[in-house]
């Protein structure tokens, strides 16, 4: 309650504060949000600070729901660009960079409505109904399990396993577990006298223990490994590290589908976490300019349910903490 949140406005780095009246979670939930934000989840477009109750966790962090990331927008003074939003990059959209930008100001993605309801699509590739995901598909969700393209549902989306592992129902901390790169659950635990034989990796101040994951703080959507001989100058293109798959197809599949967007969690990069779908209540909400006959291009328009929303217009919401803006088509 009386969260302030600030929103970046890109193009002047201005700041605006405007406030949340409410925020309910429990306090299980809030100190375990809170605890794993770093690692799991992602953000965009806002970033907040405020307190709790004492009997809540504090949590300082905004719901941000954006059509398209606005991190990736029409950067004309970046020298380097961003990775592409999780939405895109796994949908296997393609990134436009038109004359004059530096950056992709767009991307082209492969027309969704023409799938085939009765078939599964993950990283490329084609399941019918009852196959499981490859191998190599089934290693890039690791900690969903036993994933298998289903019809119960229209069009047919993935069902897989729910995993507890072991260390979710108590750690001892004089232990090291260890895991593998890819790994869900921990593949071994390290204890007594045995732990000062492993080896011992530094990165961003802290220090880890061989075998143990490691979640870069400027590449959110990267998980490194410890182990011998771990450079830590850089995470992209490190054989120790990797970019994580949200798993977009295998979980969400439904809400892709239905035209929804991705809501992303304050000012990171990563995987969404929720979707914020069409209603018949929406509205455009036009920023900036005159709705007159000014002439737009197409191609630089997004699609919202039966709306078309011109590069800077938003979508209208009943929630404060929640920003749709159509800044990257087009999603």
């Amino acid at each position: 309650k009386g969260i302030k949140v600030y929103a970046y406005r890109r193009a002047s780095v201005s700041l605006k504060s405007v406030r949340c009246r409410t925020v309910v979670t429990s306090t299980t939930f809030g100190r375990a949000f809170a605890k794993n934000i770093p690692r799991i989840l992602p953000a965009w477009v806002l970033i907040t600070g405020g307190n709790y109750s004492s009997e809540m966790a504090q949590l300082k962090a905004v719901l941000s729901a954006v059509l398209l990331c606005s991190a990736v927008a029409l950067a004309q003074d970046i020298e380097s660009c961003p990775q592409p939003p999780k939405h895109y990059s796994e949908l296997g959209c393609k990134p436009i960079q038109d004359e004059g930008h530096k950056c992709p100001n767009r991307y082209e993605c492969p027309t969704l409505t023409d799938r085939d309801g009765e078939k599964c699509y993950f990283n490329g590739h084609v399941y019918d109904v009852d196959s499981s995901l490859s191998m190599a598909d089934q290693e890039l969700v690791s900690c969903s399990p036993a994933c298998r393209c289903n019809n119960r549902t229209t069009p047919a989306s993935f069902v897989c396993a729910h995993i507890d592992c072991p260390e979710f129902f108590g750690r001892d901390d004089s232990c090291v577990y260890q895991y593998t790169s890819r790994g869900c659950c921990s593949s071994n635990k390290v204890c007594g006298k045995e732990v000062e034989k492993l080896d011992v990796c530094y990165l961003d101040g802290e220090q880890y223990m061989e075998g143990q994951k490691m979640y870069p703080k400027d590449e959110s959507c990267y998980s490194c490994h410890c182990q011998k001989g771990f450079d830590n100058s850089t995470v992209v293109g490190n054989p120790n590290c990797y970019e994580f798959t949200c798993g977009i197809e295998v979980h969400n599949s439904d809400s892709v589908m239905q035209g929804c967007i991705p809501i992303y969690f304050g000012t990171d990069r990563c995987c969404p976490i929720s979707w914020r779908c069409p209603d018949d209540k929406d509205t455009v909400i036009v920023e900036g300019r005159l709705d007159v006959d000014e002439p737009v291009d197409p191609k630089m328009q997004c699609t919202f349910g039966k709306l078309k929303l011109n590069y800077g217009d938003s979508i209208s919401s009943d929630d404060k903490c929640v920003s749709c803006k159509c800044t990257v088509p087009p999603m």
